[in-house]
């Protein structure tokens, strides 16, 4: 590996990591909202992408024997998804609880 390519490649991975950081905080940011359908626009929208993406794979393994290309892209295009899932379901299931306290805390007071 030629050392002159390791700033240009830390920078790349910077840029590629950069907005899934973003992402994911806007994802605990959606899910800690009182109603359900915020937090599930994410997982939604990387939901459909990676069943649109999957999908193109399945097409050009098709054409060729490249099927572990094909089984690794679906694993790859799919975690996103699978991520934003995981964290609507664990943010969100913290918040229902407080909401009932909250209603309770209201109900003995009056």
């Amino acid at each position: 590996m030629n050392v002159a390519l390791l700033p240009l490649i830390l920078i790349s991975v910077l840029f590629l990591a950069i907005p899934f950081v973003l992402l994911i905080v806007l994802q605990v940011y959606l899910s800690k909202m009182e109603k359900d359908w915020p937090g599930l626009v994410l997982p939604i929208l990387s939901g459909s992408f990676s069943i649109l993406f999957t999908l193109l794979l399945l097409l050009a393994a098709l054409r060729g024997s490249m099927i572990i290309t094909v089984i690794f892209g679906i694993i790859l295009i799919n975690t996103p998804a699978v991520v934003y899932t995981l964290i609507y379901f664990n943010v969100h299931k913290k918040q229902v609880p407080k909401n009932e306290i909250d209603k309770m805390t209201i109900q003995d007071l009056g």
